[in-house]
């Protein structure tokens, strides 16, 4: 019997939201050959992330709305132009696989600083329009003693992602060298990747608690896209919040546990991703999930709080102790931050 192997799903690029949030995700309906149970347990309604993730962070020199306007219609422009811009084949060597697609994304995000500076200055006069979350996020405990959330606040966030490493880089270099807009200050770049299992560094399978785009309620539409009459202000409808946050691991300690000690800390069997049935309530699983049946003291059922995840994960080598800064790039999507995170 041939080998089965499906191709991956492709971002959504002329849909209703923007690429690279709730995309690219396995299709409802199981392709033909495909045994339909096997599909829609392991693939269907599923994110499928790309491979590599660049977070580049930037600010706008500019002062006037108008200058902002077009700022954001040349971002526009260039971010369109790249994701529907095909592979070149006058480059490839002659029996090299033809490539397709390269499944790439640009998701724009606006950051606190965009309507209201650090300082409180409203110089594009959009105060008024801020989502009604947006804002520099506080410092957290387990913060390193010299972060200041404040310092790292910016206009604009990218969120670049592909399959193919250098095609991150390009683009980048279009941002970082000015060749999107002159008036696009980056300010930082963070680099990350995904697993081709879809699972951790650790072993263990990633993201099993993601709601799916499934019907009858499809809950990764509902639970991370904004609708009308929600309480926020009528542009935002169709957006979402992006929570990101750099997570330092420490995993040395994890890596000397043994095979049951370690699927102790998830609270979920390693293969499978099946929750253990003796799973404690310090378990990560059960910590983020809990799956209860009742409403908790909000009077708001896990399930309403679900969050779509979609982290990358990091290596930056060894600092200058000889100790691994390896660790997870945190990012989420939600349609309500206030509840539900």
């Amino acid at each position: 019997m041939p080998e089965v192997i499906l191709p991956l799903p492709l971002p959504v690029l002329d849909g209703p939201y923007q690429p690279g949030i709730t995309d690219p995700v396995w299709p409802e309906t199981s392709p033909l050959g495909i045994d339909p149970n096997t599909y829609r347990a392991h693939y269907a309604g599923q994110l499928e992330r790309q491979r590599h993730l660049h977070i580049v962070t930037a600010d706008l020199l500019i002062w006037s709305r108008d200058a902002a306007r077009n700022a954001f219609q040349r971002i526009s422009e260039v971010c369109r132009h790249q994701m529907h811009k095909e592979p070149p084949r006058d480059v490839q060597r002659p029996y090299d696989q033809n490539v397709n697609s390269r499944r790439v994304s640009i998701t724009v995000g606006l950051g606190a600083t965009l309507f209201t500076t650090a300082v409180g200055d409203d110089r594009f006069g959009l105060a008024g329009l801020k989502p009604t979350a947006l804002k520099i996020m506080p410092p957290t405990e387990g913060d390193h003693t010299s972060f200041r959330p404040v310092q790292y606040a910016t206009d604009l966030v990218f969120l670049i992602s592909s399959d193919d490493v250098y095609v991150n880089e390009y683009i980048f270099g279009l941002f970082y060298y000015g060749k999107v807009h002159p008036a696009i200050k980056v300010r930082q770049v963070e680099r990350g990747y995904a697993r081709p299992d879809d699972r951790e560094p650790s072993g263990f399978e990633d993201g099993l608690s993601n709601p799916r785009a499934l019907g009858p309620d499809y809950a990764m539409q509902r639970l991370v896209y904004i609708e009308k009459g929600d309480e926020e202000p009528a542009w935002c409808e169709g957006g979402t919040y992006l929570a990101y946050r750099k997570i330092l691991r420490r995993m040395a300690h994890f890596f000397d546990l043994g095979p049951n000690a370690r699927e102790a800390v998830f609270g979920v069997e390693r293969r499978t991703g099946e929750r253990l049935k003796d799973a404690t309530f310090n378990a990560h699983a059960i910590k983020m999930n809990p799956r209860r049946k009742e409403p908790d003291l909000f009077g708001m059922l896990d399930e309403s709080r679900r969050i779509l995840r979609r982290p990358y994960f990091f290596d930056d080598g060894l600092d200058a102790d000889g100790t691994e800064t390896r660790g997870l790039h945190h990012l989420s999507f939600a349609r309500n931050l206030l509840t539900q995170y």
